[in-house]
């Protein structure tokens, strides 16, 4: 007994010197595609440079594909690197992984999507006040009535399904608010832009459109543009570059910010501190601001330009 106790503890042991040793930290994101997750491999990598480690990243070059992540996992796991920022691209299909990296000796905190297995930490917004908030936005400026559509992104992901049921839930409490569709465009913009070409098509007044991320409620806009239909009123969740400067030129009505830039700067942090053993708040809900023309001026700022703010500046 005393022998396996002094094994297990020598693994320990190897696993830390993993750990601290490397400089590395390896950044998951789900697509290059998807400019949301541009900003939050920006993110990481401008907090790891700050602290002086480095920032590897990985994402499937084909978007989202699950056995590509797998195997991007394992990959990394060999590189022993000082930790791992991670949203996986299906949340119970990688639970396996997870667990491979804690085995590993690794820490690994979930980011983005709130996962499902055994995270060192979380570095997460409320995806359904997201859609709750903005879309009461969009519900009062149609002054309660009218049709909507909803374009959704990957169904069974927490995200989607969370920003979606937020939204609904906003529409609750308007009903003269109908609505007509809910489609799902996997977060794409090309996905997207079809999707809204063929529900115009079949519906002749859409006054609404939430939009599950910006890329979307943007391609959504362009539909109606190339179809010379109406501008509607249209919101979305992210607070990306391009969705901040349309809403401050009049495309958009609304996002609310979900900023990938701050939790690759946090992760990344939470992820330097684990590897320490320092203590540190590991569970982090970050708030969302909505953003209209009003106040647009204070976000979106080009990537170059942003600065990482640290766990302690967010008051945990």
């Amino acid at each position: 007994m005393k022998t396996a106790v002094l094994a297990a503890c020598l693994v320990l042991a190897a696993t830390s010197v993993w750990a601290q040793d490397s400089n590395e930290i390896a950044v998951f994101t789900k697509n290059k595609v998807d400019p949301f997750f541009e900003e939050a491999r920006y993110g990481a990598e401008t907090n790891a440079t700050a602290l002086g480690l480095k920032a590897v990243q990985y994402a499937p070059t084909q978007p989202n594909n699950f056995q590509e992540q797998i195997s991007e996992v394992e990959d990394a796991i060999v590189r022993k690197p000082r930790g791992m920022l991670f949203v996986p691209v299906d949340t119970q299909g990688l639970k396996p992984s997870v667990a491979k990296v804690k085995k590993s000796g690794i820490p690994i905190v979930n980011f983005i999507d709130k996962g499902v297995g055994d995270y060192d930490g979380f570095v997460v917004y409320d995806d359904r006040k997201l859609g709750r908030d903005v879309t009461e936005v969009m519900a009062k400026a149609m002054n309660g009535k009218g049709n909507v559509i909803i374009i959704e992104g990957i169904k069974g992901s927490p995200t989607s399904d969370n920003r979606t049921a937020g939204a609904l839930e906003a529409l609750k409490n308007y009903p003269d608010i109908k609505v007509l569709a809910i489609q799902p465009a996997n977060y794409q913009r090309g996905q997207a832009l079809q999707v809204t070409e063929n529900l115009l098509q079949q519906f002749p007044d859409i006054n609404g459109v939430v939009g599950d991320s910006d890329n979307m409620a943007l391609a959504a806009l362009e539909a109606f543009a190339s179809a010379g239909r109406p501008q509607p009123f249209v919101v979305s969740m992210d607070g990306t570059v391009d969705g901040v400067n349309s809403v401050r030129d009049g495309g958009l009505l609304a996002v609310t910010e979900f900023s990938g830039f701050t939790m690759g700067c946090i992760g990344v942090e939470m992820l330097d501190k684990l590897s320490k053993g320092e203590k540190v708040k590991n569970d982090i809900t970050l708030e969302a601001p909505v953003i209209t023309k009003a106040n647009a001026d204070g976000f979106g700022q080009p990537l170059k330009e942003r600065k990482c703010k640290t766990i302690a500046d967010l008051g945990y």
